[in-house]
């Protein structure tokens, strides 16, 4: 996967025989791959599974009653220090993050607590510890993953805030603790209006973003917790997502905002409730542990700043260590996948090819391989369009190993709608599948929303783009399509189709994706 990433390059890349020990835990519904131990690595996946169990309970989410594959699973990557995840994120002060992604959604946490002390930390008590980081990014993937809609950033935030000081008692959960790491910022800027928080300057500063976590997680809390202004919340994101801008829909849903900032600064001064939950008849949840091998172990850096995202350059400059471990590992189907996804993004398409064809001749069950294998045969196209043909056989044979991957399915309609061809009924039904095993992905939605303009389903079409249009902190992208809706909603679609129709360059998906990541996901957390 590639786009711009800035400052990647200043995470080394281990290939020696001094590479850290790797453990991989398994539940119901996460990967959790670590460079702790087989123990905390355990730990962590089952207090992941619990979370997640916590957060269907509260929003009455039904149980999978199938068994995950592991392809629709969040992986978590556990390592090093917020330092290593803000460099990894691009930015310093991002102490954990997670991508939405069709075909393997992943978050990054760190291992060991923050070095150094911000703003919103005064003690050990007080300073965010990555259990909360954790539960912060997952809060965020469920959001996405099962109420797919457009939130506003202090929303977004404040939501994982609450959530993410969650405690898990032996036969259920308590929620509601306060978010103690936030305590300076709401102490020391508490004059902070209620009207900035819904309509932030689109330049924000450094306390318009303290107070996107501070005031959004005690906006959110009161809201739900306090009982005073019942109703009030679902009402304002209804409005949102019916189009109105976020201080019109916060004065349509909560009134006088000065009452509201004054009712705020008084549950500032008060003790935080809060909400306990025991479960009847409680089964808690299992995982599996293994300890990864030495040639999955020493691929992990490379396979990590691979799986978060590359530019051209720093493409490259994984290309070597990518052949040096291929040297060391050749008989390894992980090494020969990393090896298969670091020569594609360098674009040196026959290696590329030769590294995933190996990783299936040693494991014929990995659908990636074939993933990787269609991806490549889609760059070729670009000059050969008969090698559209090639990735739909390949996403098909994908689609056969792994059936409930969202990216095969995707990519199996893409074949047809790039090619210039009329995508035939299986097509047309792999799209709608790919749609309802990941919403959150901004591709898949697009596609979908073009598919059903092509079909004259227009109010449905602009019904799946209201999560990305009316995200009151959109990217350039969305704020051209808010422009096309309307033009929609007068009778001219005409430039809605050509802007929405999928590219064999897809600029704009890159962009989606990106900020997807550093919007709705990335948690300034230290």
């Amino acid at each position: 996967m590639r786009f711009v990433l800035g400052f990647l390059a200043s995470l080394a890349v281990s290939t020696s025989a001094f590479a850290a020990e790797w453990w991989e835990a398994k539940t119901d519904h996460f990967i959790v791959k670590s460079e702790s131990s087989e123990a905390e690595a355990r730990q962590l996946a089952l207090d992941l599974e619990r979370f997640d169990e916590a957060m269907r309970y509260m929003y009455g989410t039904a149980k999978d009653t199938e068994v995950v594959p592991d392809s629709s699973k969040l992986t978590m990557y556990h390592f090093g220090d917020t330092n290593d995840i803000g460099r990894l994120a691009g930015s310093r002060g991002v102490a954990g993050f997670f991508i939405p992604r069709a075909g393997q959604s992943v978050a990054f946490s760190p291992v060991k607590e923050p070095r150094q002390r911000t703003l919103g930390t005064r003690s050990d008590e007080n300073s965010l510890s990555p259990r909360v980081v954790m539960f912060h990014e997952y809060s965020h993937y469920f959001m996405y993953q099962h109420a797919a809609a457009a939130y506003p950033a202090w929303y977004r935030e404040g939501f994982a805030e609450v959530y993410g000081t969650i405690e898990l008692t032996d036969k259920g959960f308590k929620l509601g603790a306060p978010a103690t790491h936030r305590a300076l910022v709401l102490q020391y800027l508490n004059s902070y209006s209620v009207e900035r928080l819904l309509d932030p300057p689109e330049k924000m500063n450094g306390e318009d973003v303290a107070q996107i976590y501070a005031m959004g997680w005690m906006l959110s809390h009161y809201l739900t917790f306090s009982g005073e202004r019942k109703g009030q919340l679902g009402e304002y994101l209804r409005l949102i997502n019916g189009g109105a801008s976020s201080l019109d829909a916060g004065k349509g849903a909560f009134g006088d905002l000065g009452k509201l900032n004054r009712d705020l600064d008084r549950y500032r001064r008060g003790r935080a409730p809060g909400m306990e939950i025991t479960y009847a008849d409680y089964t808690p949840p299992t995982a599996t542990t293994r300890k990864m091998t030495d040639a999955e172990s020493e691929m992990m850096m490379l396979h990590i700043k691979s799986t978060r995202g590359v530019d051209e350059d720093e493409a490259k400059q994984l290309v070597q260590p990518a052949r040096d471990l291929l040297a060391r590992f050749p008989g390894s189907a992980p090494v020969q996948l990393a090896v298969a996804e670091a020569e594609f993004d360098a674009e040196n398409l026959d290696r590329a090819e030769t590294a995933a064809k190996k990783a299936l001749e040693i494991d014929s069950s990995l659908a990636r391989g074939h993933i990787y294998l269609a991806r490549i045969a889609m760059k070729r196209a670009e000059e050969d369009p008969s090698q559209f043909v090639v990735a739909r056989e390949q996403y098909a044979a994908a689609n056969r190993l792994d059936p409930r991957n969202a990216d095969p399915l995707k990519g199996y309609y893409l074949t047809y709608q790039l090619a210039g061809e009329t995508p035939p009924e299986p097509a047309l039904i792999a799209l709608e599948t790919a749609y309802d095993l990941a919403p959150f992905d901004p591709t898949i939605r697009t596609a979908l929303a073009h598919l059903l303009l092509t079909e004259d389903r227009n109010r449905e079409s602009i019904a799946l783009l209201s999560p990305i249009i009316n995200d009151p902190h959109a990217s350039k992208r969305a704020k051209k399509l808010r422009d096309l809706v309307a033009k929609i909603e007068d009778g001219d679609k005409s430039a809605a189709l050509v802007e929405l129709a999928p590219k064999l360059n897809p600029e704009d998906e890159e962009e989606d994706e990106d900020d997807a990541v550093r919007n709705p996901a990335a948690a300034v957390l230290n």
